[in-house]
């Protein structure tokens, strides 16, 4: 599938997404030069040892005259300012993108600056790792996963396609919906765990952490995140996180109940409904990949 004659790319974060995107665009099309930009010159070192861009930048001005699309990949907090920095020196034509795990508040910001209409198109690839660094980067972290888009009513319908046809070359299966439709879902399914994860690794005490096993690691494992992303993340959807909160706290306070009155049905019933719901999941999961590699 063609990448959309995207010959010149653009990453502002070549971190765990930003370098796997590198990588991934470099397996599809060699001949692409992409070009890195971060606040760290070690870090960007680090993505030309591995191959991942061609040139490595400290301000995004500098390769952003030249570039067919850039790729917002740092934590969602510092859009705002590298926005700015495309408004003024962003060639003409020039599609921005992004890896954001939250979307209204982005969107807002990009039409704010970059202006109603483009150049920029809201993406979130569902994928990723409680890892970070270029140095944990995969060119198939993105293969057979889903990336979401998120279009407003003044996208041009031809850069929403364009970015779509992108992601797809990638390997990913992709799906638009609101950038308010998209915050109130991965509240639920993404932003929501990874804050179980975190409550959950707080609460034993350091005694009980002695007898802990596989389970409590592999329950815990998002609790591993970078703190830097989650903290934006957190912030940028409050009310979609606290609405999942609220909708949790009472099937919390409804299974304490069952807990309590000893009614082993209904816990049974929980369990089993839980289970059944676990396993369509990944049985559908494990379709939609088999589908993108077809």
């Amino acid at each position: 599938m063609p990448a959309e004659n995207f010959k010149h790319v653009t990453i502002i974060g070549v971190g765990l997404l930003g370098g796997s995107a590198a990588l991934a665009i470099k397996a599809h099309d060699p001949t692409v030069r992409i070009a890195g930009v971060g606040r760290r010159q070690a870090s960007l070192d680090d993505a030309l040892a591995i191959g991942a861009i061609d040139t490595a930048h400290l301000d995004a001005a500098e390769p952003a005259a030249q570039t067919d699309l850039v790729l917002l990949a740092t934590p969602v907090g510092a859009f705002e300012t590298h926005m700015k920095t495309l408004a003024a020196s962003l060639r003409p034509g020039a599609i921005v993108t992004d890896v954001g795990s939250t979307k209204g508040a982005v969107v807002r910001v990009a039409e704010a600056i970059l202006g109603r209409g483009g150049p920029f198109v809201g993406s979130h690839p569902m994928a990723g790792s409680e890892q970070k660094g270029v140095a944990a980067s995969r060119g198939d972290l993105f293969h057979g996963a889903t990336c979401i888009l998120t279009p407003t009513a003044s996208t041009p319908a031809d850069l929403t396609s364009r970015v779509e046809r992108f992601w797809q070359s990638l390997g990913m299966r992709t799906l638009r919906m609101s950038p308010e439709a998209h915050d109130q879902s991965v509240a639920r399914v993404s932003h929501l765990p990874h804050v179980l994860a975190g409550l959950l690794m707080m609460l034993p005490a350091e005694a009980d952490l002695d007898v802990s096993a596989t389970g409590f690691r592999d329950t815990t494992r998002l609790a591993g995140g970078d703190p830097e992303m989650w903290r934006d993340i957190l912030t940028t959807n409050r009310q979609a996180i606290l609405d999942a909160i609220d909708a949790l706290d009472g099937d919390l306070k409804s299974l304490r109940d069952c807990i309590d009155q000893g009614d082993a049905a209904a816990i049974e019933q929980f369990l089993s409904a839980a289970r059944k719901r676990r396993e369509a999941t990944i049985a559908r999961h494990l379709h939609d990949r088999r589908i993108s590699a077809e």
